[in-house]
This record gives C-alpha cells, structure tokens and sequence, in this order.
C-alpha cells in the first residue's frame, strides 16, 4: 500500500494563501471571491508564522477592503520588519479610505529601524494622504533631534505625493537641512506640491547649494513647474560649474521659449 505524503499545516496555508492571491489578482470582479476570504486572511494576519502573516496582509492588499484597516493597522507593530512594511504597503494599496487622512501608526514607521519599513511606509502615507493635524504632529517628528537624513527624506518623499500644500512651509526649511539627499527630497516634494511660494528658496538653491546632485533636482524641477518666474535661475545656472546643471538650465530655457 503506497504511503500517504503529509503536508506540514503550515504548508498548507501557504498554499492556500497564494491561490487566494492569484483568485484577488483574477479581472473577474463579479467573482464573490474576496468577500468570502476576507475573514479567512484576517485570522491568517495573525497565524504565528511570519510568511503567512506577511502573504496575508498582501492578499489583504490587493482585495483592498476597508473592512481589513483595523487588523492591518495592529499588523504595523508586528515585531518581524517584513510583516510591518508589507501591512504599510497594503493600507497604502486601500488609499485615502483606510483612515480618513489621520494614520499616526503608519507615520510612525517612518522611523523605523528597519529601511524596507521604512520605505514602504513613505509610499503608504503618500496614497492615504493626511489631516493638517496629522501633517503637523509628523513635521515636528521629523524636526526633533536625532531623527536619521533617510527618514527626513522619505518623510518629505510622503509630503511631495500627498501634494500636501500644508507643508509647503515645512518643506521650504528642509531646502537648508546639512543633507543633500533631503534637500534634493525637498526640491522634488515642492515641485509635486506645485506651489508657487516654492519658486524663490529653490531657485536660490539653485544658484548656491554645494552638493551638484541638488542642483540638478533643482534645475529640472523648475523647467518644468516655475513657469517665467524661473527663468532668472535658470539664466544664472547657465554659469554652473557642473555640466549637467548647465544642460538641465538650457533645455529649460529653451522650453520656456517655445511656449511663449
């Protein structure tokens, strides 16, 4: 008699989590699939096995339900990094509903220790967007002491994908912080914004940030939102002693001067 090969039953989760991702992923959405998963996933999320837990919040993703935000906001503080930034990246994938624009807990891993979290984060907060209270709470996080260059800089990341004209002020001291890469994050956030209150600090970085790689973002930015206000900047960047600098600003130049 042939012996019976047995599946570990976590295994046989992992099966059964993946089928379902391939099911959510499915162009058919008259299929009744995901409402009758959903509870499914949600006692998943919490299985003791990290890969399961991490499957399910990217299940819980792409079915997008709002009813899944509680259990996917508890899954933020799983202590495995993977889990978290996959629970980020899933309430980013619900949007704007998954906490009517106030997420304490999802900017919170803005300051994680771990770099993917940290990451996934960003781009969460960018697709839910935020209340002016909540934007305020986070800019004076990202101000205290301490806080590392790469969280500044995916902070502003966030603002710049929120379009979030509250902050444009916030933004605007990031332009003079010791770190290149926020600056440049800053430049790019002020640019998304489109706000023309931006025009004059960048343009001024333009003229005088050390870092070249600032001066580049700089350039580029404002060929494409500065309009004639600009063009002084741009004019005086034809000088840089940097080659790309020096291109950026004549090819804005020159766009300026066929829309006229």
């Amino acid at each position: 008699m042939p012996k019976v090969r047995r599946f570990p039953h976590s295994a046989v989760l992992i099966l059964a989590t993946l089928t379902l991702c391939a099911c959510v992923m499915s162009t058919d959405h008259t299929d009744p699939t995901a409402e009758k998963v959903l509870p499914k996933l949600l006692a998943v999320l919490k299985d003791p096995d990290p890969p399961l837990r991490q499957v399910a919040a990217q299940s819980l993703g792409k079915i997008a339900r709002q009813e899944a935000v509680p259990a996917l906001t508890e899954a933020l503080q799983d202590p495995v990094p993977s889990v978290r930034a996959q629970a980020a990246w899933a309430l980013g994938m619900i949007g704007e509903k998954s906490a009517a624009g106030d997420h304490p807990q999802l900017a919170s891993l803005l300051f994680d220790s771990d770099a993917a979290v940290r990451q996934a984060a960003a781009t969460a907060l960018g697709q839910t967007g935020a209340t002016p209270a909540a934007l305020e709470r986070l800019e004076k996080r990202l101000l205290e002491p301490g806080v590392s260059s790469d969280t500044k800089r995916l902070g502003a990341a966030a603002l710049g994908a929120m379009e979030a004209r509250y902050s444009v002020g916030f933004l605007i001291k990031l332009l003079k912080d010791p770190d290149a890469t926020v600056r440049r994050s800053a430049v790019a956030a002020l640019a998304e914004i489109g706000d023309q209150q931006a025009l004059a600090p960048i343009s001024m970085l333009l003229l005088t940030d050390p870092d070249p790689q600032a001066r580049i973002e700089a350039a580029f930015r404002l060929s494409k939102f500065g309009g004639t206000a600009a063009l002084p900047a741009l004019g005086g960047a034809l000088k840089d002693r940097d080659a790309n600098v020096r291109r950026l600003a004549e090819a804005g130049l020159k766009e300026a001067d066929t829309e006229k």
